[in-house]
């Protein structure tokens, strides 16, 4: 079986709370297991301004995620997933090579051990 590995970042409306946008990113996160995807990586960079408006929304909060699957399917289903989910109002994914990951994964050892002795 062969192993996929995506970025995918999505932008949440502006108007929601604090706790309605943990509960979106959860709300994916979820998904994104139901389609037999793992999250490795999860970073919220925020609410930042868009290029340009989308659906009269100038603001957005963005979030990036890191994402293993054998799934060759699990793209079309989780951008399905996006699509009727009010909450996301941009979304990309795209896949990236192994080599990215383990890079990524050397970063997130190198932050963690950072934080313990910190």
């Amino acid at each position: 079986m062969r192993e996929y590995y995506y970025e995918t970042v999505y932008i949440l409306r502006p108007t929601l709370s604090d706790e309605e946008i943990e509960k979106a990113i959860e709300k994916v996160n979820n998904a994104v297991e139901k389609y037999n995807g793992k999250v490795l990586h999860i970073d919220k960079w925020g609410k930042k301004q868009l290029a340009y408006p989308i659906n009269d929304y100038q603001m957005g909060y963005y979030v990036l995620l890191h994402i293993h699957t054998n799934d060759r399917n699990f793209v079309k289903n989780l951008e399905n997933f996006f699509r009727i989910n009010e909450d996301v109002i941009r979304f990309l994914s795209f896949r990236i090579k192994p080599s990215e990951v383990k890079g990524l994964k050397k970063e997130e050892a190198k932050s963690d051990s950072e934080a313990n002795n910190g």
